[in-house]
């Protein structure tokens, strides 16, 4: 009987020192922060809780996020890439070129500037049309001159993630904390060591990738309808036409991403002319140059921010542009061009 007592008053006893069970699941040595060990300032929580919608993985939906991110950067493992498009820092310092490579890849061996561009560029257009904004935490290490000796950046969960006044905070739930053996808290990340990209607005923003990816999942959902599918068990004909469906669904997502180019990996004119299709594939690559180019912008303003202050620009020659493509397409409109001449230079 004592031991049934003991029993109750350990647990009241826990109860009342933690009566909001903010630390129940708290196991600082199973979780453990990414570098921690190395003394860095990390302060975002990773959750062990996948909190992702569904439809970033379906058929349709993953083909458009790969297909749009996957031609935005050259691959450096091709011979004559990294001649062909040479990354470079400005003013050239190769002490300061060897820790921002090394920072923007996140490989364990020795990465060079522009293997390093390519992999943080290509990796945080993934995330923009995927989720339609990338914040990353910057995680920093300084020399006692107070130099930037070490960084990476840290992609953090946009979900529990809030900014009030500048700055960010991170909600961790019971949820989260149980699945990932950590405390419920709310961690407050100053503004100066977050990088955040969004979508760029002229093309929607995330409201309008979050559109494309939710609708293209819901059109992939059934390749017969329910209501085919119920007159198929009652033996009735109803008169549906699996063409005219399919069709429809392909068109509806045509629609959809009309101003951004994708052609659904139909490269036949069945349900376009051959001028429309090549306009849409020039409608990509403006895409890609814009996104591109708005993560360079956003990569060097946190390069020289108040945190890291490495006092250089980065770049890669030879990328083409937005404006490249306006001129391109001008020329397709005039009809004094070749295929040839439109997409020199525009895939990697």
């Amino acid at each position: 009987m004592n031991k049934y007592f003991k029993k109750i008053k350990e647990a009241v006893l826990v109860y009342l020192k933690d009566p909001l069970l903010l630390r129940k699941w708290d196991q600082p040595d199973y979780y453990r922060y990414r570098g921690r060990g190395d003394d860095n300032n990390q302060l975002s929580f990773r959750s062990s809780r996948n909190r992702r919608h569904g439809y970033h993985y379906h058929g349709t939906s993953s083909m458009f996020i790969e297909d749009m991110f996957s031609g935005i950067m050259p691959f450096m493992i091709y011979s004559g890439v990294r001649e062909k498009y040479p990354a470079k820092i400005e003013p050239a310092a190769p002490d300061k070129e060897a820790i921002i490579a090394q920072g923007l890849s996140g490989r364990r061996h020795r990465t060079a500037l522009g293997e390093g561009l390519c992999d943080f560029i290509r990796d945080t257009a993934h995330v923009l049309f995927q989720d339609g904004v990338a914040i990353y935490e910057i995680i920093y290490k300084k020399n006692e001159a107070g130099e930037t000796e070490s960084y990476s950046f840290e992609l953090m969960d946009h979900y529990g993630l809030y900014r009030f006044f500048g700055n960010y905070y991170q909600f961790v739930s019971w949820a989260d904390a149980k699945a990932s053996h950590t405390k419920v808290q709310i961690i407050k990340i100053p503004k100066e060591k977050v990088l955040r990209i969004e979508f760029p607005k002229e093309l929607g923003g995330q409201k309008r990738i979050n559109k494309i990816l939710k609708r293209s999942w819901e059109l992939g959902q059934e390749i017969i309808p329910k209501f085919q599918m119920d007159a198929m068990e009652k033996q009735e004909n109803i008169g549906f036409d699996s063409k005219i469906y399919t069709e429809a669904k392909y068109l509806e997502i045509a629609t959809l991403t009309k101003d951004l180019g994708w052609n659904q990996r139909q490269l036949s004119t069945n349900h376009i002319t051959e001028y429309y299709a090549l306009l849409r594939l020039l409608r990509q690559k403006k895409v890609e140059a814009t996104v591109r180019e708005m993560i360079f912008t956003k990569l060097n303003e946190a390069l020289n921010g108040s945190v890291l202050n490495f006092g250089a620009q980065v770049s890669m020659d030879n990328l083409f542009t937005a404006s490249d493509i306006d001129v391109r397409v001008k020329k397709l409109k005039e009809g004094n061009t070749t295929f040839i001449d439109l997409f020199t230079d525009t895939s990697f």
